[in-house]
């Protein structure tokens, strides 16, 4: 961390938001309404491992603050608003979560339970079967990069040292984010073989990488506070993949999430973010309403009542920093 941003976290921040500054600066936003995004929450710091996780301590701060400053509405709402125009009175925020971590049925929700907010929770179909390891692939990733942080890792015929490839420098998980679904999977399960990652992962906490089961699934599904979305089934970078093979995994994370909760499943978060003009096409057409980005990629996205941004929330910064840059969020990532 440069001395920048080290006195920022310490002293800027917490001074701004001590202060109720950056209600000065939300309020300079012309926009109403903020999707805000997580993926888990973990009651021991996981960065060292992922930096997919937000601690407990500091995601009850976070509640506290929203309900303090902001209605809370769910994703499906945020929508409705959105396509009627309708802008609220006051600063307005969604609450979402990807992947379908097991932490969010054991750690996050009981704190929605507490204070009552309702989240979104978007669910790669997956967790509604069986799996070799119950986790998402790039957490498989996670585990080389672990154990394995100063030797080179064979993917296939494809050499990575400290985590570039020898010869492009392009990083382990783009790389094989552009993978076609089967060579994916393929190099997937050899890696798991070569490098004994089902027996290393149980070595790392079960709340950092353990997806939902389908009867965990089920019943996180009956609580008042949750609403499930799809998240595909098998977490492809599906504005990467052929478009057949997009459709495919987009209508199946649908049946298989629709037949585990016994609810219509209609909106659609994408996997790291990752479509296309024609993906989005295929996804409204298999009957996803509400389908969101992490940031919007196309030109045609602000006009597209179907998608719409969301902020992201880090887990490697400070809570002040976070409820900073969340206020800031308004005007770039905000809408209404």
């Amino acid at each position: 961390m440069n001395l920048v941003a080290a006195i920022s976290r310490k002293a800027v921040f917490p001074l701004l938001i001590n202060t109720r500054a950056e209600k000065v600066l939300r309020n300079f936003s012309g926009h109403s309404v903020l999707n805000v995004m997580y993926h888990g929450v973990v009651a021991n710091d996981s960065t060292y491992f992922s930096p997919r996780h937000i601690s407990s301590g500091q995601f009850e701060k976070h509640l506290k603050y929203y309900i303090k400053n902001f209605d809370i509405v769910t994703v499906s709402e945020a929508f409705n608003m959105y396509r009627n125009k309708v802008v609220p009175k006051r600063k307005t925020i969604t609450i979402s979560f990807d992947d379908g971590y097991k932490n969010n049925l054991d750690i996050a929700l009981p704190f929605l339970e507490k204070y009552l907010v309702k989240a979104t929770f978007f669910i790669s179909g997956v967790c509604a079967h069986d799996m070799k390891i119950r986790t998402v692939w790039s957490d498989i990733i996670s585990v080389l990069l672990h154990y394995y942080p100063d030797e080179g890792i064979k993917i296939g015929d494809e050499r990575f040292n400290a985590y570039l490839h020898e010869n492009t420098k392009e990083q382990i998980k783009g790389f094989m984010k552009k993978l076609p679904p089967h060579k994916r999977d393929k190099l997937l399960d050899n890696l798991i073989e070569s490098y004994g990652v089902a027996d290393k992962i149980k070595e790392i906490p079960e709340e950092v990488w353990k997806l939902m089961t389908r009867k965990e699934l089920i019943t996180f599904s009956r609580s008042k506070m949750v609403d499930i979305g799809a998240h595909g089934y098998l977490h492809y970078n599906l504005g990467n993949i052929d478009l057949k093979e997009a459709e495919k995994d987009l209508s199946l994370a649908k049946s298989v999430l629709e037949e585990a909760i016994q609810k219509p499943v209609f909106q659609l978060a994408y996997p790291d973010g990752s479509y296309s003009e024609s993906v989005k096409d295929v996804a409204q057409r298999l009957g996803y309403e509400n389908q969101l980005a992490v940031n919007y990629r196309l030109q045609s996205d602000g006009r597209d009542e179907r998608i719409l941004n969301r902020h992201a929330i880090s887990s490697t910064t400070t809570y002040e920093s976070n409820m900073f840059f969340l206020n800031f969020a308004f005007r770039k990532t905000g809408f209404l």
